[in-house]
């Protein structure tokens, strides 16, 4: 943690990382009350864009709380800054099995993140919807 009480993006991000693994439903708490949450790629019929810390918890709430994937890691992290001292962008791969069958997945991802006041405001993933999909199918 830095030395103040907020935390950075890398930080976040790394929070982020670390509850997705121990504990999914607390990561929403990482989000500001008017955070959108956005997946350009979404498979159809599912959000590419949610608005709100709220409407993301709902969302997870609307799954039981289970979601058909375990994530286990993040893999191969990098991390770039940008200009703007709120926006990092990160790469890393998301590695994790699918519950119903056991079966192992390592996907990339590309994530977009603002923070502010140690709280995201956006988040963008972009990853291949495809590999999800034929996981799940």
């Amino acid at each position: 943690m830095s030395s103040s009480t907020t935390l950075t993006p890398r930080e976040v991000l790394a929070r982020m990382h670390e509850l997705t693994v121990t504990d999914e439903a607390a990561a929403v708490d990482l989000y500001a009350e008017n955070a959108v949450h956005e997946i350009p790629f979404a498979p159809a019929g599912a959000p590419a864009r949610i608005e709100g810390r709220e409407a993301l918890r709902r969302m997870m709430d609307a799954q039981g709380g289970q979601s058909p994937v375990k994530y286990q890691g993040f893999e191969n992290v990098q991390v770039w800054e940008t200009t703007d001292p709120e926006v990092i962008i990160a790469e890393y791969e998301v590695v994790g099995i699918v519950v119903s069958t056991g079966a192992g997945f390592r996907i990339p991802q590309l994530l977009i993140l603002r923070v502010r006041d140690g709280k995201i405001l956006l988040s963008r993933g972009y990853l291949n919807p495809g590999q999800f999909a034929e996981l799940l199918a």
